[in-house]
């Protein structure tokens, strides 16, 4: 194996021919990512409406007001929009 082939393999620490040393724990790493950061900046988008009842006026009975709903993977927060009509 050439160097060249053994930089492309992903080895270069074995050209050095430092010995290795065992693999040590490291608590600074964690082993799985965290939510926070697996799912950084991913949102779901959800269109959504609800019927309002109107008792105000006879000539209608509900108004259907539309919304945007996201959720927030990294949190699990919602955040609930209703654009102006």
């Amino acid at each position: 194996m050439t160097l060249l082939e053994s930089m492309k393999a992903g080895a270069p620490a074995a050209l050095t021919g430092v010995p290795r040393r065992p693999a040590q724990e490291n608590d600074a790493i964690p082993r799985v990512a965290p939510k926070w950061l697996k799912h950084d900046r991913h949102v779901l988008n959800f269109k959504a409406y609800f019927l309002e009842p109107v008792v105000e006026n006879p000539s209608e009975n509900y108004r259907i007001r539309k919304c945007i709903i996201y959720f927030y993977l990294e949190d699990d927060t919602f955040h609930i929009i209703e654009p102006r009509v």
